[in-house]
């Protein structure tokens, strides 16, 4: 007997439903068949990651199948964009929480059904709740890279201190003692490179976190779940602009006239400098320890946690978090979700700990640094950790980069220069 239109429409609906329901439910329930094979793609070392991922598979027979894959830090969203418009992409790719907006609308959001949010925010550092939505998070947890200070242990002896600064008040003082100049007023031993931009080694999450330690985030998300700057605004009440400080304090060590000045354009690469023991204190990330006594087995290298603003109630330092995401055309999403869960697990950041020789993303981790004091500061610098949701890198670079130079070269007072780049900022958000 044949079926009315009405009939067919219900009919196609219902099969609708049941096919909708059955790929939820594979994806979203718990995940009993075989894992299959997993790809992976980032930008982690793969010598590293392949070797945690066969450690992991000696207990773990489900890291069979899972095979990692290392992509050029220059062309990594390219290469991934590009597999996934093919058909060929990864099942998983590792993102920095610089990258997550890159992927905006490009990965599968991982739901709080599959990983709670209570969970999830008492599990991981507060970094992590970067990747966080209304609906689930975009990322699991898995690396966590906290920027610190560095310092020579001999220079700051030779000048009479103790102890590296611990608020930036206090290096504004001390950068006259540790910076040393020759007859002609050039710069022979250095207290801190700050100030240029081009020859100072992270200088963008250096005054990214000068930034958001004055009270500035630079992005937010509105209501309706756009990004959004945020940047450059003076709170109700105040008569200055925060970041128009930070600015302020970041440039005045470039600046000849100042007591601070201690770093010119002229100068070589700030981790350079540092490494031949000419620079007393080099502001890097964590990740940076093993090469720098590499570089040079002669130096005494200290760490302690990046300075603070003295009378902040919040203490922070950038971090730079690598998350597990699936992609949307993922070939394995089921497998892919046990994988990234079993990675962000407590064994799986264990692992990571392990390999990478870096904090635990996890705060239920066991991390034992009681006979380790440079692990320690990672570690305490790790909890510490923040970022910010950035719209293009390679962008909002080039605008922080013109602020700098535009207060250095007296084009512009921190201020103008500030509005200039808030502006410039907004002006990228809606271009997108």
């Amino acid at each position: 007997m044949k079926m009315s239109n009405f009939q067919l429409a219900v009919t196609g609906i219902f099969v609708a439903c049941i096919v909708f329901g059955v790929i939820a439910f594979s994806f979203y329930t718990a995940r009993t068949n075989s894992i299959g094979n997993v790809e992976i793609w980032g930008t982690l070392d793969s010598g590293t990651m392949t070797q945690m991922i066969n450690s992991l598979n000696e207990t773990d027979k489900s890291f069979q199948g899972v095979s990692y894959t290392q992509r050029p830090s220059s062309t990594f969203i390219t290469d991934v964009v590009n597999a996934m418009a093919a058909g060929t992409g990864p099942d998983l790719v590792l993102i920095s929480q610089d990258q997550l907006n890159a992927f905006s609308g490009k990965l599968l959001t991982i739901p709080y059904s599959a990983v709670s949010q209570s969970s999830y925010t008492s599990s991981y550092i507060g970094e992590a709740q970067i990747f966080l939505t209304q609906g689930g998070t975009q990322a699991l947890p898995f690396v966590v890279n906290p920027m610190v200070l560095y310092f020579n242990r001999d220079l700051l002896s030779s000048a009479g201190l103790p102890n590296p600064p611990k608020y930036w008040d206090d290096l504004l003082t001390e950068a006259g003692q540790l910076t040393t100049f020759d007859g002609t007023h050039n710069i022979k031993q250095s207290a801190i490179a700050l100030g240029a931009w081009d020859n100072v080694a992270y200088a963008k999450q250096i005054l990214s976190t000068l930034f958001m330690q004055a009270g500035d985030s630079i992005t937010g998300y509105t209501s309706t779940g756009a990004l959004a700057s945020t940047f450059g605004q003076t709170p109700a009440g105040s008569t200055e602009n925060p970041s128009a400080s930070a600015l302020r304090f970041y440039t005045e060590f470039a600046n000849p006239s100042k007591v601070t000045y201690s770093w010119n354009r002229s100068m070589p690469k700030s981790t350079d400098a540092f490494a031949a023991g000419t620079a007393a204190l080099y502001v890097g990330f964590a990740g940076d320890y093993a090469g720098l006594g590499a570089r040079n087995p002669n130096l005494h290298i200290g760490v302690a946690v990046l300075p603070q603003i003295k009378g902040n109630s919040l203490s922070l330092t950038f971090g730079q978090l690598t998350g597990i995401a699936i992609p949307r055309t993922a070939l394995n999403p089921n497998g892919a979700l046990t994988i990234a869960e079993k990675l962000s697990s407590q064994t799986g950041i264990a692992a990571a700990v392990t390999a990478f020789a870096l904090p635990p993303v996890r705060t239920d981790v066991p991390f034992d640094t009681s006979g380790d004091a440079v692990q320690a500061v990672f570690y305490q610098s790790a909890l510490i950790s923040r970022a910010w949701v950035d719209p293009d890198y390679a962008s909002t670079d080039v605008i922080f980069k013109q602020m700098v130079d535009d207060v250095v070269s007296n084009r512009a007072l921190p201020d103008a220069a500030v509005q200039t780049a808030s502006q410039s900022l907004g002006a990228l958000m809606k271009s997108q």
